[in-house]
C-alpha cells in the first residue's frame, strides 16, 4: 500500500513538474501579452485600450504622448507602431497630459507637451480622431484636418 501511495505521489510531482514547463515553454495569448504590457506600462502613466474599429479588434498604447498600434498575434513580444504623435517642436519638451478613449464611433486621442525652459507652453498637442486607428485628424480652429496638413 504505501509503495502505490508513493508512485502516485511522485507521479502527480511528475505531472505537475511537467505542467509548470510546459506554462513556461508556450506562447502566451494575444492576450496574455496584452495584458502583461498593460502591467508593464501602468507605473509611468502608459496606458493600453483594447477596441473594436471598423469591424476589426485594435489594441492601443498610450505613451509620453505617442500612440501605439500593438500586435501581439506573433510570436514573441508585442510589436509596437507609432501612429500619432504631438507636432514638431525644436527644443526638449515633456509630457504633461494624454488620455485615450471611445466615443462616438471615433477613437479619442487628447496629447499635452511643454517646452522645457522659457516659461514652456502647451506647444504641440491637442486633440486627435480616428476612425481606424491609422488616419489621424486635428481639430484646429478650422475643423477637423489631416495631422500631416494641420502639423504644418
Amino acid at each position: 500500500m504505501k509503495v502505490l501511495l508513493l508512485t502516485v505521489l511522485a507521479a502527480n510531482v511528475v505531472a505537475a513538474a511537467v505542467a509548470a514547463i510546459w506554462l513556461k515553454l508556450r506562447e502566451p495569448t494575444p492576450q496574455e501579452k496584452l495584458a502583461a504590457l498593460e502591467q508593464e506600462v501602468a507605473p509611468s502613466g502608459g496606458i493600453v485600450l483594447r477596441q473594436e474599429l471598423q469591424g476589426q479588434p485594435k489594441a492601443f498604447l498610450l505613451q509620453d504622448c505617442k500612440l501605439y498600434v500593438l500586435d501581439a498575434s506573433g510570436p514573441g513580444k508585442v510589436t509596437r507602431t507609432q501612429v500619432l504623435q504631438p507636432g514638431f517642436y525644436p527644443w526638449f519638451t515633456a509630457c504633461t497630459g494624454q488620455s485615450i478613449r471611445f466615443e462616438s464611433g471615433y477613437l479619442r486621442v487628447e496629447l499635452s507637451n511643454m517646452a522645457f525652459g522659457a516659461g514652456g507652453g502647451n506647444l504641440s498637442g491637442g486633440s486627435y480622431r480616428s476612425l481606424d486607428g491609422l488616419a489621424w485628424e486635428k481639430h484646429t480652429a478650422k475643423g477637423w484636418l489631416a495631422v500631416d496638413k494641420a502639423q504644418d
